[in-house]
């Protein structure tokens, strides 16, 4: 792909640019060295930083090769805590005015880089990229994301979820600023970007296929992600349950009568239904109290085992909870 002409502008702007990895070692070198010949076209500053989500193939040693480099820096985290998690150490320990987030699998073409510049240096405070087709998923897959953005759509109603945008985006200043402070736990970074809001522009683009290796996305993890997603940002299925048995209760109510009028009275049936209805239900709340678990535990997102490239000597993931609520509590 050729690359764009020099990104020109008149600005001090800081750009960080956060590639989260794990088990990446076969396709890294070529990303770092496509990635290294783009960056190399902007007229901003810039820093690359690399996390590596417990990655146990090689990638470490790639990444510290890497960070021999001016402004390329890595994160070490001690284990494998999932992608969310090490967006969410990017974000901590990036120094950028903007963010860039980026996968290594070749699947976001770097190339695009510079027009999501152009685009937030054109007043745009979020960019998304916004996959044009699914021809390079697999037909579950593309079912799969069918279903999740109808899902979402259909429960959250207070903000759009533009559909096929995926973590390739730019952030910029002020939803950045908004984001670091947002105190939750349970983060999903697709969801609380949107939710956000800021002046937001959509890109359409081909992504490519995979340039090796295989999906770390299991069929029960994207489950899982679209559980995170509706027990984080709606209510609505707590209260289509109140309504539900609400109605119930309605319809119970007239079948006793109407079985106590005409002296035929029966409850095997309605015990087993109210049953499997009740079941639901706490299913349901359980749930939620699970997710508000994670949030009142306010256990650290992730741990740092090293870092590589130009940190302070004993940088550590930030505290469970910040100084100021401390100071509150005592």
């Amino acid at each position: 792909m050729k690359l764009p002409s020099r990104v020109q502008a008149d600005t001090h702007e800081v750009i960080s640019v956060i590639v989260c990895c794990y088990n990446e070692a076969h396709v890294l070198p070529e990303f770092h060295r496509r990635l290294m010949l783009v960056m190399d076209t902007l007229a901003v500053a810039y820093e690359v930083l690399y996390v590596n989500d417990g990655s146990q193939d090689g990638s470490c040693e790639l990444l510290e090769a890497f960070c021999r480099a001016p402004r390329i820096r890595c994160l070490n985290l001690s284990r494998n805590f999932g992608k969310e998690s090490a967006m969410s150490a990017g974000l901590d320990h990036a120094t950028g005015d903007a963010l860039l987030f980026i996968d290594a699998d070749l699947q976001d073409p770097p190339e695009l880089i510079p027009l999501m510049v152009r685009q937030w240096l054109a007043g745009n405070d979020i960019v998304n990229m916004q996959r044009s087709d699914r021809r390079s998923d697999t037909a579950g897959k593309r079912l799969g994301a069918q279903l999740y953005y109808k899902l979402m759509n259909l429960l959250v109603d207070k903000y759009p979820v533009p559909p096929d945008v995926s973590d390739f985006r730019l952030i910029g200043a002020a939803p950045l600023h908004a984001l670091r402070n947002m105190p939750e736990r349970a983060t999903l970074m697709k969801g609380l970007v949107n939710w956000l809001g800021f002046k937001t522009v959509e890109i359409p683009y081909q992504r490519a296929r995979r340039g090796a290796g295989k999906s770390k996305w299991s069929p029960m993890a994207l489950v899982d992600l679209a559980m995170e997603g509706v027990l984080a940002f709606s209510r609505k299925p707590l209260r289509w349950f109140s309504l539900l048995s609400l109605a119930i209760l309605l319809l119970t109510g007239g079948y006793l009568l109407r079985q106590w009028l005409i002296d035929a009275f029966d409850v095997h049936h309605l015990i087993l239904g109210a049953l499997a209805l009740a079941l639901v239900g706490i299913a349901m709340v359980g749930e939620y109290i699970g997710a508000t678990l994670v949030e009142v535990k306010r256990r650290p997102l992730y741990f740092l085992r090293s870092t590589f490239g130009g940190f302070p000597r004993r940088l550590q993931a930030p505290p469970a909870v910040p100084s100021s609520e401390q100071d509150e509590i005592r």
